[in-house]
C-alpha cells in the first residue's frame, strides 16, 4: 500500500497505473523536499505534469506563469501563510481546483481553509488513491461550470434553477446565493451540499450518499467531514432549524412554504 507520509517517512509502492498523455500541470507548493518529491511521483505516474515551488512568492508566480489545472498547497511555506496564498489563487482564479496538503488534521485549520477558498483539505498522511481521486472530482466539477466562451448570448435562469427558502435566494445557474438580499460566499464543496440539499428536499440524505455525490468519491472519508460541511451551511445561512440531522443516517432540507 502506498502512502504519502509526513517529513521523514517513505513512500512504497501501490501499484499506480500510469496515465498515458498529458493531463495539464497541478502546482505543488511545499517547503518539505521530501513530500514536494513524494507528490510529484504520484501527480506524474497519473499522467500529469508537477511544478514545484518551495517559497509562497515563487508560488504564486508559478501560478502566473505555467497556468496550472491545480494547486497543491501546504499549510506553511516560507514567502507567505498557506492560508494567504490560497486567498490570492482564488482572487485570480475562482474555479481552479485548491487543496491544502498538511499535517494538520483539528477542525479549525480545516474550516480555516475552506474559508479561505480551498476545495478540500487532505491530511497527511494519505493514499495516493485518495489524492487523485479527490483530484479529478474537483477537476470534472470545475469543467462543469466553466463561464460561456467570450461573446455568447447570456441566457435566462431556468426556473428549475432558482429557489428562495425562507431569506436565501439561491440561483443554480449562476452559482448566487444571498441571504436577506446580501452575497453568501460558499466554497466550492459547500454550494455543491446545498445544490444537492436544494435538488432533494425532504429527501433524508445519508452520509454515504453525501460522500459520493458532494465529493464524487467512493473510497472511506471520514464522515465527519460531511458533519463539518454541514455546520458550515448552516451557520452561513442561519439553517439551524430547515437543515436537520437524521439521527444515525445523515442529513435533510425541510420542504417549507
Amino acid at each position: 500500500m502506498t502512502t504519502v507520509m509526513g517529513a521523514g517517512q517513505v513512500l512504497e509502492s501501490e501499484g499506480l497505473p500510469t496515465a498515458v498523455g498529458h493531463r495539464g500541470t497541478v502546482l505543488v507548493i511545499e517547503d518539505s523536499l521530501e513530500s514536494a518529491a513524494l507528490l510529484s511521483t504520484v501527480l506524474e505516474e497519473e499522467g500529469f505534469r508537477a511544478v514545484v515551488r518551495y517559497d509562497g512568492g515563487e508560488g504564486l508566480r508559478a501560478f502566473g506563469s505555467e497556468q496550472p489545472v491545480a494547486v497543491l498547497l501546504d499549510w506553511v511555506v516560507p514567502g507567505g501563510p498557506g492560508l494567504e496564498i490560497c486567498r490570492r489563487i482564488r482572487e485570480q482564479n475562482r474555479l481552479i481546483p485548491i487543496f491544502f496538503v498538511s499535517g494538520r488534521e483539528d477542525e479549525a485549520s480545516i474550516s480555516r481553509g475552506l474559508d479561505a477558498g480551498a476545495d478540500d483539505f487532505l491530511v497527511k498522511p494519505f493514499r495516493p488513491r485518495e489524492l487523485m481521486a479527490r483530484l479529478e472530482a474537483s477537476l470534472r466539477k470545475a469543467a462543469a461550470v466553466q463561464p460561456a466562451p467570450a461573446g455568447s448570448e447570456p441566457s435566462s435562469p431556468s426556473p428549475s434553477a432558482l429557489h428562495n427558502l425562507g431569506d436565501a435566494e439561491i440561483d443554480l445557474d449562476a452559482r448566487e446565493v444571498r441571504l436577506k438580499g446580501e452575497p453568501v460566499g460558499l466554497g466550492p464543496l459547500e454550494f455543491k451540499l446545498l445544490e444537492y440539499f436544494v435538488r432533494n428536499p425532504g429527501v433524508a440524505l445519508s452520509r454515504d450518499q453525501i460522500l459520493r455525490e458532494v465529493y464524487e468519491y467512493d473510497a472511506e472519508i471520514a464522515t465527519d467531514r460531511v458533519d463539518l460541511l454541514v455546520r458550515r451551511l448552516r451557520s452561513k445561512l442561519g439553517w439551524s432549524d430547515r437543515l436537520v440531522a437524521v439521527p444515525g443516517y445523515g442529513y435533510r432540507l425541510e420542504r417549507r412554504p
